[in-house]
């Protein structure tokens, strides 16, 4: 029965055209689907963040170059019709191919993989085999560390987040080009920054006009993270301590986080806790990707763990739908873009606290190379900007760098002070370039 009804799913696979799409800027070397590197391709990501729609784009560049539809396995692991299975019964996913049609080295895309217990042991046997295997998952602690330990160093892993601002460009149908910013569509894409600012970049969200109805979706979002990737997998009974936490992060993204004066906090208002219990909470957020916690920079780990770290939201349209703090909360959203963006890069990221006390947002190693980062919403406040603009060049005197980054919300410009070069750059530009 299983493997008929897995004939029924792979013939609708084959006969029905793969969806339009936006095309990801994941840092995904496509040059390995033709490379003889034997590697199980694991996509993970928050929920509703386009994994599934990654995979068709692979699916895609697969057609491109003359592989026919029939010689692509997908199934997805969350169609009702082919549940309950086992480990046991994922065999059955090449019989019925084979019986279908006889071909004998086809890529296989298994989404939403974890959903079958016991999944491991078959997708080991498939990557033996030689088999081009690509698996997708809703939560880092599945398809991230749990994964790795499972394929036995047998997979290359990649993060898939909500759309980027090219991404949701590419959506409104305006192909990010550099010149565009000095040309006629200048109004337009700042406008559309605007959109992407306060309401994010979930996919699903990004062609919503109806801010009632995004503001929905994101309710919907929020309470499937909190019931069941965090209080369903993690069997967590206390659930008014983790509401009341995520609730503290959602309104201190971009600061840092004191576990000791939240602990504090919490048991002043009768709450019983411990410091270990918000860690361990600590990693389940990041484990479900809903945000990310930033280190101090310093060569000693022992530093770097017990300095407050400053929290990242996944996405801003999260914080903007559920805490109604827009408005004053502009600098730290932006601060978070730009730490999202960051993160799509793939580079170690840090904050800076100088020997004398300023902080600068972030510390990252590029291509080999230190870079310093400051983000200040509104240069036109005198002295907000003259306090970031210290604690950035405190930071390139102390680390012996020429050049930092200022980004704002909409001025351009270099600014020379002795031996240091501040590039001023506003935020929509710099997310395009």
């Amino acid at each position: 029965m299983i493997k008929d009804n897995l004939k029924v799913v792979l013939t609708e696979f084959h006969e029905s055209p793969l969806p339009d799409l936006i095309e990801r800027n994941l840092a995904f070397n496509f040059s390995i689907l033709d490379a003889p590197i034997n590697k199980v391709i694991t996509i993970i990501g928050p929920r509703r963040a386009g994994k599934t729609y990654f995979l068709f784009q692979i699916m895609k560049k697969l057609l491109e170059k003359e592989n026919h539809i029939t010689d692509i396995i997908y199934i997805n692991f969350e169609d009702e019709r082919i549940l309950p299975m086992t480990g046991q019964d994922l065999q059955y996913v090449l019989e019925a191919y084979f019986e279908l049609h006889g071909k004998t080295d086809p890529f296989i895309f298994l989404d939403e993989i974890q959903n079958i217990p016991g999944w491991e042991p078959f997708v080991r046997r498939l990557n033996d085999k030689g088999y081009r295997v690509f698996i997708t998952g809703s939560n880092s602690r599945m398809l991230g560390r749990e994964i790795a330990t499972a394929l036995r160093g047998r997979t290359l892993t990649y993060e898939i987040f909500p759309f980027s601002f090219k991404e949701f460009l590419l959506a409104n149908k305006i192909t990010p080009e550099k010149n565009l910013l000095y040309g006629k569509m200048r109004h337009r894409i700042k406008t559309l920054y605007e959109d992407y600012f306060f309401s994010g970049g979930y996919p699903e969200i990004a062609l919503v006009q109806d801010r009632s109805i995004k503001g929905r979706i994101l309710q919907d979002y929020f309470n499937t993270i909190f019931y069941k990737d965090l209080v369903e997998r993690y069997r967590i009974k206390n659930t008014e301590l983790l509401k009341q936490w995520l609730n503290a992060l959602l309104m201190n993204l971009s600061s840092r986080i004191s576990f000791s004066k939240i602990e504090n906090d919490f048991k002043s208002r009768g709450m019983k806790l411990s410091r270990t219990t918000l860690s361990t909470y600590a990693k389940y957020v990041e484990d479900t990707f809903f945000g990310f916690f930033v280190e101090m920079y310093s060569e000693s780990v022992r530093k770097r763990q017990i300095n407050p770290k400053k929290f990242y939201l996944i996405d801003p349209g999260m914080h903007n739908y559920l805490t109604f703090k827009f408005t004053e909360n502009r600098g730290r959203l932006l601060e978070n873009l730009v730490f999202l963006e960051l993160r799509r890069k793939g580079v170690p990221i840090f904050y800076h606290k100088t020997s004398s006390g300023y902080e600068v947002d972030f510390l990252i190693k590029d291509a080999g190379q230190w870079h310093l980062i400051q983000v200040c919403h509104d240069l036109t406040r005198i002295d907000t900007f003259s306090r970031e603009k210290k604690a950035l060049l405190s930071g390139l005197s102390e680390l012996k760098m020429n050049t930092g980054t200022l980004i704002n919300a909409s001025e351009k410009r270099n600014e020379q002070h002795g031996d240091y070069t501040l590039d001023i750059i506003p935020i929509w530009e710099w997310l395009i370039n």
